[in-house]
């Protein structure tokens, strides 16, 4: 299961990986290998196939200058720049990083980072949700479900609701980044066509990813109000050839689905406040 912390690490890592591994069995490391051996092999592989020469190993008061910036949003303090230039520990480095991933500053900041990333428009925040998703070390799929189905008869959970709320109104945006934002894939342009580099994403699956959202539905006021979902509002659009299609639930994998995201909470809650 990917926590958080586990997809922060392996993040900056995974598109080198995919382009690595392009190669031989014989260059693939065993599954049992740390994160640590899997990175440097990773990465080094993708250096050499490039033909880059990589820079040589930063000193140590460079590198935890730029770990504690990177992990927990400031620079180091003269003190710990100093013990860890002092430390003799052979895993003084993987100890440094425990330490700044297990502190409160790498909670703020990533809260920061990622309140800033989901909310780009600046219409609302998620930043009292964040902080009890990522100081609890949430799984990365659990933090996309409440996000995209929140329970909101949840205190918490109704502040991640702001993120579709805020979307409903252009559900073309929202489907945009979405893909962009949790699946690292930008469809935006098949929208009005098929993409002309990529093959594999048509109209098809834009407005297939469409589709999970077009039933969907605001009450209330804005970022307060509830979501629920209407029992109609398929998506249909034309392409190129100007034939009008009915898109089907789809992601961006191809694979198809015959449900919708079902809000059976919010219609409780619904009729809980109604009471």
């Amino acid at each position: 299961m990917l926590t958080f912390r586990w997809v922060w690490a392996a993040a900056a890592v995974l598109p080198m990986i995919g382009t690595a591994t392009a190669g031989t069995d014989a260059e693939l490391l065993p599954s049992d290998r740390g994160i640590a051996e899997v990175v440097d092999h990773y990465i080094g592989l993708a250096l050499k196939k490039a033909a880059v020469t990589p820079v040589p190993l930063a000193d140590d008061a460079t590198l935890v200058r730029r770990l504690t910036l990177d992990l927990a949003g400031r620079i180091s303090t003269a003190a710990e720049a100093r013990a860890y230039i002092d430390s003799r520990a052979r895993d003084k480095r993987a100890r440094l990083v425990e330490r700044l991933m297990a502190s409160e500053s790498f909670v703020r900041h990533q809260v920061n980072e990622l309140d800033t990333m989901l909310m780009a428009d600046g219409k609302g925040s998620l930043r009292e949700y964040l902080v009890v998703a990522v100081g609890e070390n949430r799984p990365w799929d659990r933090i996309f479900r409440e996000l995209m189905i929140p329970d909101q008869t949840d205190k918490v959970q109704k502040v991640a609701a702001v993120y579709l709320l805020r979307g409903l109104k252009d559900l073309d945006r929202l489907t945009a980044d979405v893909s962009s934002t949790f699946f690292g894939v930008n469809v935006s342009c098949a929208q009005c066509h098929d993409h002309p580099l990529v093959p594999d994403w048509k109209q098809d699956h834009f407005y297939g990813m469409k589709a999970f959202f077009s039933r969907t539905f605001a009450t209330g006021n804005g970022n307060d109000g509830f979501l629920a979902e209407h029992g109609y509002g398929d998506v249909r659009f034309k392409t190129t050839e100007d034939v009008e299609r009915k898109a089907r639930l789809m992601f961006l994998s191809g694979a198809g689905s015959t449900s919708r995201m079902r809000r059976s909470r919010q219609a409780k809650t619904r009729k809980k406040s109604a009471s």
